[in-house]
């Protein structure tokens, strides 16, 4: 018998037994955090695989508002459901485990939850630095603007109340889904508001105004990003490019030195024929194409991978977007993609979230001098559209907001326009919030007569003629048009086309514009000849 026991006794250090996990919660559910109002409030975490968890939202005087209990799962995680809360409730979060482990989250806000993602012009901070790439230094105009910008943008910070708060998700690219993020949440006021995105900034401010709730902000984005960089392996393989996309990046970060080297090497030279706006604008076609290395760290899958699982499912009201340009070496795969990211955002959030998104704004060149000028962007502008193709999606125009420099400062139109379908969508308050869109045209003889959605008050800004509109026949090159409005309609013409086959409007990167609706937002650039390549 007594050997029996040593025996037992030596094989006891050889069962692997539960390791013993630190109770954890994600950085996003930490001291400070805003919660969504109204809505059930998702909490997860990590413990010792199968504790018992009890999760208690404690209102004023430690009165438990809302509660749940939860078991780990054998790899930890552990997740449960509270009630929803009114916006304004204060509280804290008190988690405890079976195994005598507490951790208590302070001072949390239920209030309004807007998640804002995308590239630079979604990076764009309240006060850019002038190491930071986006200012154009020497051009007074936009430095006067920032500072205004950034005065009243400081000024609001220490006046809102409740004050705003804001999570900015420290940049992050990996090779799988990381269950966290990095980052904190913190309350706004003068000193802390710098690097918050303006354009995500004067959203929550308009909001804030309108509908006197507390805002919270999660900023998720990367400068110089396409669109399948958020998106996971498993999406992006589900779409009918993702296999081309895969393969693009793959080769990419093979390139070699002496690739990158004969890319940097072919470019220069290619300016140097090309030295001109004009003339690059004529051989684009001749353009090296855009070689990436391991130094370009834009790769599919990598965002997403670093900077939005993590935050999965974080309770929300929506989402604000503001990408595309990332994905201009190969403009004709952004509608599939972009609709692959609405979707499982969506499905990973366990919510058919309201998504509004930005099209992309005039930038790069001289002022449209041709009716029609080839460009990617124009075909980016024409491939977001695709995003309206799903239910509470909207988008609204910046058309006539950039400036040369892409990154241009005036963010404020663009928050505010954003907040707006968000008022009417999602907390009642009804605007004129689209902006005009194209919908079909009847060709009559020598004139083409054009209807648009959203067209209540069509007028030329600032008077004047109608402008921006191209025309052309089955044959010929594209000619500038003549137009008059027409309650809803715009009629366009040129006595150089007998019988129109075409229109375009606003077809350039930094294209002529002139049409707008009662609520002075201008016209969306379309064009009738959707099948063309260009």
């Amino acid at each position: 018998m007594r050997r029996r026991w040593m025996c037992l006794l030596l094989l006891i250090p050889l069962v692997e037994l539960p390791a013993h996990a630190e109770l954890r919660l994600p950085a996003v559910i930490s001291d400070y955090a805003m919660m969504q109002g109204g809505k059930p409030i998702q909490v997860w975490g990590w413990a010792t695989p199968n504790v018992r968890i009890q999760v208690d939202f404690l209102g004023p005087g430690s009165t438990v508002l809302t509660n749940f209990k939860a078991i780990a799962d054998p790899g930890g995680r552990w997740h449960g459901t509270l009630g929803a809360m009114r916006d304004g409730t204060t509280g804290s979060l008190r988690i405890t485990t079976d195994a005598h482990e507490q951790k208590i989250v302070q001072k949390i806000l239920i209030g309004e939850v807007w998640l804002a993602s995308g590239q630079s012009n979604m990076v764009y901070p309240i006060a850019p630095g002038p190491n930071d790439g986006f200012l154009n230094k020497s051009d007074p105009e936009e430095m006067a603007q920032v500072r205004q910008n950034t005065a009243r943008a400081m000024a609001q910070a220490d006046a809102t109340k409740p004050p705003i708060r804001f999570f900015i998700v420290a940049d992050s690219k990996l090779d799988r889904p990381a269950d966290d993020v990095n980052g904190s949440w913190v309350v706004a006021n003068s000193t802390n508001i710098a690097k918050v995105s303006a354009v995500a900034w004067n959203f929550a401010v308009t909001i804030e105004d309108r509908v006197h709730l507390p805002v919270g902000l999660i900023q998720s984005c990367i400068s110089g990003s396409p669109v399948e960089a958020w998106i996971s392996k498993t999406t992006l393989e589900s779409t009918s490019i993702g296999a081309a996309v895969e393969q693009r990046h793959a080769e990419a970060l093979a390139a070699t030195p002496e690739a990158m080297e004969r890319f940097n090497a072919d470019t220069a030279a290619w300016i140097a024929a090309n030295p001109s706006p004009e003339l690059q604008r004529l051989n684009q076609a001749t353009k090296p194409k855009q070689l990436w290395s391991t130094a370009w760290w834009q790769t599919a899958n990598s965002f997403y991978n670093g900077m939005i699982a993590g935050l999965e499912p974080y309770t929300l009201r929506g989402i604000i977007w503001y990408q595309a340009d990332g994905n201009s070496h190969h403009p004709m795969e952004y509608s599939e993609l972009f609709q692959a990211l609405i979707k499982e955002w969506r499905a990973e959030w366990r919510d058919q979230l309201p998504i509004y998104f930005v099209e992309m704004n005039n930038m790069n060149e001289d002022k449209q001098s041709l009716p029609v000028q080839p460009n990617a962007l124009s075909l980016i502008r024409e491939q977001q559209h695709g995003g309206l193709a799903l239910p509470g999606v909207g988008m609204v125009a910046a058309i006539d907001l950039g400036i040369k420099n892409p990154h241009f400062p005036n963010k404020r139109p663009v928050g505010q326009r954003l907040a707006g379908l968000a008022l009417r969508d999602c907390y009642g308050i009804p605007g004129e919030v689209n902006s005009p869109l194209f919908k079909s045209a009847s060709f009559e003889e020598d004139k083409v007569r054009l209807s648009f959605s959203d067209a209540q008050g069509l007028r030329v800004r600032g008077g004047g003629e109608v402008r921006g509109f191209a025309i052309r026949g089955s044959s010929g090159d594209w000619v500038w048009a003549d137009g008059k409005v027409e309650g809803e309609t715009v009629i366009v013409w040129s006595s150089q086309v007998a019988h129109p086959t075409a229109v375009r409007y606003a077809w350039a990167q930094n294209p002529v514009i002139s049409i707008e609706n009662s609520a002075g937002l201008p016209l969306y650039p379309f064009r009738t000849d959707r099948a063309s390549k260009e």
